[in-house]
C-alpha cells in the first residue's frame, strides 16, 4: 500500500497558492544559483526541507512499515533533509535512528512517492555497515484494515468525508495514524475548493477533479516539478532560431510521422532536463534521416559537467555539453540508471552530434512554424494545473498557472484544434510529452491551450542544432 508524504503547509485559501509557491521558489533559487556554473537555474534540483517536516514525513513512513513487515525504527534526531522532483517526489533524510535493538544508527532514508501508480511509494534505509533495506508499500486497504482499523460507517460521514473515503480506496491510500488521517482530510477539503475554482474558471474543455494527487498540498505537488527560469542577468549563449515563413496547417503531430520515441520515465532522479533534450535530439535526427533512435540520458547525467545530474540541469547547458563531449550514444549502449556515475562515453559509439542550440521567440505562431519545419521543441512549463487535470484541453485560470513560474522541462511534439460547433468555439492546443511514464496524464502526454502563452509554454522554447 502506498503512503502519502507528510504535509508542510495546508492551504487556507485559494488566493494564498501563488504567494506560497513564489516565496518558496525564491528561496530555492538562491540555493541553485550558488552551485550553478552559469547564472542559470537548474531543472530538477534538490531543495532543502525543513527538519520538522522531514521528521513528520519519516514518522509517517515508519508507522506504515511497523504496521506491515518492515523494520521497526524510531527517530532519534534529524540532521538534514532535501526534496526534489524526479518521476514523482524524492525526499532524502540524514537521520539518527533507534533500531530494533534500541541501538543508535545514522542512516540516509529515501522516500520515493509516485502517487499515480498503484504501489507508488518506496522507502529505502541506507545505514553504514548494514544491509540496504528497501520496502515498497503494496498491501491492500483490506489487509491493513485488519491490522489497524475497523471499517468505517459511511452513513455517518458527511459528503466530503465520504468522498475522501472513496479516494482512499480507489488510490489504495491508508493513513496509519489518526493525526495523519485528519491532516490529509483537511488538505483534501481544501483541494476540493481548488478543483471547484479550476472548473469554474476553466476557459478550455479540461475537466478537473479528484485525482491521485488530491491529498497533497500545492507545496508537495510543486516538489514534483523543479525547472528554474534562465537568469535575466546574462543573455543566453544560444543563437536565435531562424523562423520559416510557412503557412500553418490546422493540426500537426510528429508522433504520426514516426519521429517521437516512447514515453520514458526519469524515476527517482531529477533529470527531466536530460529527457527533454534527448527527446528533442531524437526527433530532429529522425526528421533529418528518417531513422528514429533513442539516445542516452545517462550519458548526460554522467558526462555533462555543466549540469548537476539528478540534482538538476538546464536544457541550454546540455546542448553545449553534448557538443563538448562529442555526441550522444544510443540508450541501448549507455542505459539509464537514474543516478550519476563515472562517465563511460565511447567516441566509437556516437550516433548523433550536436553543435549548440537555438532559442525560439516567445511567439506561438513562430514556435509552430519552427516545429513543422524542424522537429519537436524543448520547453519549460508551469505544471500547477496538472495536479487535478483529468482530460481535455487545459486552459486554466492564470493565477494558478503563471507564465513566470516555470517548473518542469518537457517536449512539444505537435499541436491541434478541438472544435465545438454547438458552442461556436474552437480550442487550439499544444501536445506536450512528459517523462513520468505512460501511466501519467493522457498516456504520458498533456494537452494545453495554444495562443496566449498558457502556463508559460513559449517562455523557454529551445532546440539543439544537429551537426
Amino acid at each position: 500500500m502506498r503512503l502519502a508524504v507528510g504535509a508542510t503547509i495546508v492551504i487556507v485559501a485559494l488566493s494564498l497558492l501563488s504567494v506560497l509557491v513564489t516565496g518558496q521558489e525564491a528561496g530555492a533559487a538562491d540555493e541553485v544559483h550558488a552551485r550553478a556554473k552559469r547564472s542559470s537555474n537548474l531543472v530538477g534540483g534538490a531543495k532543502t526541507l525543513d527538519k520538522k517536516d522531514a521528521e513528520q514525513r519519516l514518522q509517517a513512513s515508519l508507522d506504515k512499515l511497523a504496521a506491515g513487515d518492515g523494520p521497526n525504527y524510531r527517530i532519534s534526531k534529524v540532521y538534514s533533509a532535501t526534496t526534489q522532483v524526479v518521476s514523482g517526489t524524492l525526499t532524502k533524510i540524514d537521520v539518527e535512528l533507534f533500531n530494533e535493538n534500541d541501538e543508535k544508527e545514522r542512516c540516509t532514508v529515501k522516500l520515493w512517492a509516485q502517487p499515480w501508480l498503484p504501489n507508488g511509494y518506496e522507502v529505502t534505509f541506507d545505514c553504514p555497515n548494514k544491509e540496504l533495506v528497501k520496502r515498497r508499500h503494496s498491501r491492500s486497504v483490506e489487509q491493513l484494515e485488519k491490522k489497524t482499523h475497523k471499517k468505517r460507517n459511511h452513513h455517518s460521514l458527511d459528503k466530503t468525508e465520504h468522498l475522501f473515503s472513496k479516494f482512499q480506496i480507489k488510490y489504495n491510500r491508508r493513513y496509519h495514524t489518526a493525526m495523519e488521517h485528519q491532516m490529509r482530510l483537511r488538505i483534501f477539503k481544501q483541494n476540493l475548493e481548488i478543483i471547484k475554482e479550476l472548473n469554474r474558471n476553466e476557459m478550455g474543455s479540461a475537466k478537473y477533479g479528484i485525482t491521485e494527487f488530491a491529498d497533497l498540498t500545492s507545496t508537495e505537488y510543486k516538489q514534483r516539478t523543479g525547472l528554474w527560469q534562465r537568469s535575466e542577468d546574462k543573455p543566453s549563449k544560444n543563437a536565435p532560431a531562424v523562423i520559416p515563413n510557412i503557412e500553418l496547417p490546422k493540426e500537426f503531430d510528429w508522433r504520426e510521422k514516426g519521429v517521437i520515441s516512447k514515453v520514458k520515465n526519469q524515476g527517482m532522479c531529477g533529470s527531466c532536463w536530460a529527457f527533454s533534450v534527448t527527446g528533442n535530439v531524437e526527433g530532429l535526427h529522425a526528421v533529418k534521416t528518417g531513422k528514429l533512435e533513442e539516445y542516452s540520458e545517462q550519458e548526460l547525467l554522467d558526462c555533462d559537467t555543466s549540469d548537476s545530474a539528478c540534482n538538476g540541469g538546464l536544457m541550454d547547458n546540455a546542448y553545449e555539453a553534448i557538443e563538448h563531449i562529442g555526441g550522444l550514444e544510443l540508450e541501448s549502449d549507455y542505459p539509464y540508471e537514474g543516478r550519476k556515475d563515472q562517465c563511460k562515453f565511447s567516441k566509437s559509439k556516437v550516433h548523433v552530434k550536436v553543435k549548440g542550440g537555438v532559442d525560439l521567440p516567445k511567439n506561438e505562431t513562430a514556435i509552430a512554424q519552427w516545429l513543422i519545419a524542424n522537429g519537436p521543441i524543448s520547453i519549460g512549463i508551469n505544471a500547477n494545473a496538472m495536479q487535478f487535470y483529468r482530460g481535455g484541453v487545459s486552459h486554466p485560470w492564470k493565477a494558478l498557472c503563471s507564465k513566470k513560474n516555470l517548473d518542469h522541462g518537457v517536449l512539444i511534439v505537435g499541436y491541434g484544434v478541438s472544435d465545438y460547433p454547438m458552442f461556436k468555439k474552437t480550442l487550439p492546443y499544444w501536445i506536450v510529452k512528459n517523462s513520468w511514464g505512460p501511466k501519467w496524464g493522457e498516456q504520458g502526454y498533456y494537452r494545453v491551450y495554444r495562443g496566449d502563452n498558457t502556463c508559460g509554454v513559449s517562455e523557454m522554447a529551445s532546440s539543439a542544432v544537429l551537426e
